[in-house]
C-alpha cells in the first residue's frame, strides 16, 4: 500500500508546476524526500494524471 494516495502526489506536482513552493519546500512538507516527488513530477509530465492510477497485474501459474 502506497504512503501517499494518487491524489496526494497529483495535488504535490501541481503545487511544484504552479511554482507556488519549491520542490524541496514541498517535499519537507508532505514527508516525503524531495527525489521522490521529482519521480512523481517525470511520471506526470510523461503520462499524467493516468501514470498515479493502481494498476493490478495478474500472472498465470506455469
Amino acid at each position: 500500500m502506497d504512503k501517499f494516495s494518487s491524489k496526494d502526489k497529483i495535488q504535490a506536482v501541481k503545487r511544484y508546476l504552479e511554482v507556488t513552493e519549491g520542490g524541496k519546500t514541498i517535499a519537507n512538507s508532505i514527508g516525503v524526500h524531495p527525489r521522490e516527488l521529482y519521480q512523481w513530477m517525470k511520471r506526470f509530465e510523461f503520462s499524467g494524471e493516468k501514470a498515479f492510477e493502481k494498476r493490478y497485474t495478474t500472472y498465470s501459474r506455469v
